[in-house]
């Protein structure tokens, strides 16, 4: 087998080894940021915790995403606590990448 070829075959495997990694730190953000957000009872909170996990996660992905707009009777505690909680979460999955 030719270098060219094996290095081909090389870097064909470590892509997919990686995309495999992110595949499924993406599933297991997703799967902790379902149950956390189902767990805030306000639904204005609730709505507002599914959004930030939403602009995560589509930042992570490459796709530009804007902070989700602070929703009219959620206040700044409840804001800087769903985002900490969320942030610490996705650090978890994606601290290296």
């Amino acid at each position: 087998m030719r270098f060219a070829s094996r290095w081909a075959l090389g870097r064909s495997s470590l892509i997919s080894q990686f995309d495999a990694e992110f595949s499924n730190a993406l599933l297991e953000f997703n799967r902790e940021a379902v149950l956390y957000c189902q767990g805030i009872s306000d639904i204005v909170a609730r709505n507002y915790a599914i959004d930030y996990a939403t602009m995560l996660r589509d930042r992570m992905k490459g796709i530009e995403a804007s902070l989700p707009r602070f929703p009219a009777g959620l206040f700044e505690p409840n804001r800087k606590l769903i985002r900490a909680t969320l942030e610490s979460m996705f650090e978890k999955y994606f601290q290296s990448k």
